[in-house]
């Protein structure tokens, strides 16, 4: 009977710790994860963000099993992305932070959104280094690609077609920077690229022109040159230019000059195409007059009796 009386009690004292009404985790005080959020919810109305985030630091720290938590995490993000001043490296951050700690939860796509955002608002101007816009174009993208029906989505396709364009307007920038300081294969191989990468969001009456422009200026590279010396003496089953006979340098030099001229003539031939698809494409723009000039100039008869007649 004692034994009996024994469990019984043991039992009625295990049921009032485990089976009882559950309190609150609190931080400090006595204080609960509800009430630190809706504390900080109610400094960041006020635009107190700093006291705000002071108070979620709390929960942060001392309450990351509660149901408070995520939610947390975000505003974290929010009181830096929202201040008067904001931080946009530290928001990102945070919102990071919480597309670590919760990948599928259903505020996912918030955090994603806000963190395409930060990169987004530090994007530099064309001519600068484009690295926060193609950051900020992955994350937009990768939130279209895990949430298409997100509210986000179309706000999302309209930033992600202005990094596309500010990514081609930079390409074109360094396409033209090549021009400006004469080193036109660079120049002809970016704008090549850029035409082909970004066939939607680039200014093609500049990129034309300044294509036609590497084009028409263009000469051999030094490893043009040394490859066309390769596979000449490879030809000959030779090792060395000094192992040719007179008569094989002779003949060299007639090769070299014919290779010189067909290379020659086949870029200025190309500048004239892009020159006349500018002309053809953009009648009207400023550039499709500088690419008739330059037509006339080159010797093009069919654009000379147009602009004459």
């Amino acid at each position: 009977m004692k034994r009996t009386v024994a469990l019984l009690a043991l039992a009625a004292a295990l049921a009032g710790l485990g089976m009882g009404c559950r309190k609150p985790k609190t931080a400090g005080k006595g204080v609960t994860a509800a009430e630190l959020l809706a504390t900080s919810d109610r400094l960041m109305k006020q635009g107190k963000y700093d006291e705000a985030r002071r108070s979620l630091r709390v929960l942060e720290e001392n309450l990351p099993g509660s149901a408070e938590f995520p939610r947390a995490k975000i505003m974290l993000g929010d009181s830096y992305f929202f201040q008067g001043s904001p931080s946009y490296p530290e928001a990102e951050v945070e919102y990071q932070s919480f597309l670590n700690y919760f990948p599928r939860s259903d505020m996912r796509d918030y955090a994603l959104y806000h963190k395409a955002l930060c990169h987004f608002s530090a994007i530099e101007s064309a001519e600068r280094d484009q690295a926060e816009t193609r950051k900020a174009l992955a994350s937009f993208q990768q939130l279209l690609a895990e949430s298409p029906g997100s509210p986000y989505a179309t706000e999302a396709k309209a930033k992600i077609v202005q990094c596309w364009r500010r990514i081609a307007e930079h390409e074109l920038q360094v396409g033209i920077f090549y021009v400006n300081i004469f080193d036109y294969p660079a120049a002809e191989r970016r704008l090549k690229d850029l035409l082909v990468t970004y066939p939607d969001y680039v200014d093609r009456e500049r990129a034309y022109y300044y294509l036609g422009e590497a084009l028409r200026q263009r000469t051999l590279t030094t490893e043009e040159v040394t490859q066309f010396n390769k596979d000449y003496l490879a030809k000959l089953q030779k090792e060395a230019f000094t192992d040719l006979t007179p008569d094989q340098g002779k003949e060299y030099g007639k090769a070299f000059q014919a290779f010189l001229k067909e290379r020659i003539d086949g870029f200025r031939a190309e500048a004239k195409d892009y020159y006349q698809k500018l002309v053809e494409s953009y009648p009207k723009s400023e550039w499709a007059s500088r690419a008739s000039d330059r037509l006339v100039a080159m010797g093009s008869a069919g654009v000379k009796e147009s602009l004459d007649s």
